[in-house]
Formats: C-alpha cells, sequence, structure tokens
C-alpha cells in the first residue's frame, strides 16, 4: 500500500514518518519511504532555491517544479506500493494545498494529475493540529526555516485549505488524526488504520 504523511508546518510530518519506520521494522513488515520535496533530486534545487533564497516563482512554475518530482518517481512508487508499505512524508497533497492558496484552480490541479499518471496514495493521513500549537513547535527546532514556515498568516490558510480536502475527500481517500496527542498516541491512531487495510 502507499500512504502519505500531511499536515501544516509543525504538524510533526517528519516525526510521525520515523516513527511508522520503526514500527513497521519492529513487526517485520517490508517498506520503504520517500520526502518531498526531495532537495537532491532533479528539480530539487530549484525548490529549494524558491523556499530558503526567496527565489520567485510563479503559481505554476511551483506546481510544475513539485509535479516533476512525483512523476520523476511514478515507477518507484508504482514498484514499491505492490509489495511493501510505502510511506511518504509529503507528496502531491500537500501541492493540492499550497499551490492551491498560491492561485493554481484545484481542478486544474487534479486533471494534471490524472493525465500525467500521478501515483494516487491509498491513504493520506492529515494530522489535524491548531495552528497556534504548530507554530510554537515550529518555532522551537534548531533549524533553519523555510519561507513558508516564517510565513504565520500563510500556515493558518493552509489549515483551513487542508479542513477543505479531508472534508471533501479530495483526490483520495483522507483520515484525519487527531495530533495534539503525544507521539505516540498519533502514531498508534495511524497504525490502527493501516492494520485495517493489511
Amino acid at each position: 500500500m502507499f500512504i502519505v504523511i500531511e499536515g501544516i508546518d509543525g504538524a510533526g510530518c517528519e516525526t510521525q514518518a520515523v516513527n511508522l519506520q520503526k514500527w513497521l521494522k519492529k513487526d517485520g513488515i517490508d517498506f520503504s519511504f520517500i520526502k518531498y520535496p526531495n532537495y537532491e533530486a532533479n528539480v530539487g534545487k530549484f525548490i529549494k532555491e524558491f523556499l530558503y533564497n526567496n527565489k520567485d516563482l510563479t503559481p505554476e512554475m511551483q506546481f510544475l517544479l513539485y509535479s516533476m518530482q512525483f512523476l520523476s518517481d511514478r515507477e518507484f512508487i508504482k514498484k514499491e506500493r505492490k509489495n511493501k508499505v510505502l510511506i511518504a512524508d509529503r507528496y502531491f497533497s500537500t501541492t493540492l494545498c499550497f499551490q492551491t492558496l498560491e492561485g493554481v484552480p484545484l481542478e486544474k490541479e487534479l486533471t494534471f494529475a490524472k493525465d500525467f499518471g500521478i501515483e494516487v496514495p491509498d491513504m493520506v493521513f492529515y494530522l489535524n493540529v491548531n495552528p497556534d500549537l504548530a507554530i510554537s513547535r515550529k518555532f522551537g527546532e534548531q533549524k533553519e526555516k523555510n519561507r513558508r514556515e516564517k510565513d504565520h498568516l500563510f500556515i493558518r490558510k493552509t489549515y483551513k485549505q487542508y479542513e477543505q480536502l479531508v472534508k471533501n475527500q479530495t483526490w483520495t481517500k483522507w483520515v484525519n488524526i487527531e495530533g495534539e496527542l503525544d507521539v505516540d498516541g498519533v502514531t498508534g491512531q495511524i497504525i490502527q488504520a493501516i492494520k485495517k487495510e493489511l
């Protein structure tokens, strides 16, 4: 199966992806892991310049750069999801939030995904965390913040957009996860949902 961990900046996607891998390894379940954006692959350097060096990109350019990463990994995703649990820390579901807010019409994005065959995950686990808590978490981290993580207003907008994506079950199956529990409590909810599918 192919699952995605999703949420606003500071929701804990990276932490949950690590926790899930530990659980799968402990239970002897084969898995693979991918993380987006991938700054080392193909167009990743342009995405990094946009996020960290304030490079100007139109919403359409942002959408295409991110989408190129998903398309580049399409064959890998097809292969890995057949016999393993493939975990993605963010994916096209992030683009449906962020680039929609930038001004790319949602329907246009969904048509693109269908026309170009972007792999659809089995489930997107949305870590539902209040923006104020997420912002305080993010600013407690001792690492460089990108333009999105510094923009508190944008973080609050992404929270509203994700709510709509979950409510409308846009593109794929979204599973709302109570993200304000302790780390293991959040992971437990995800594991329970995965076990049902497996």
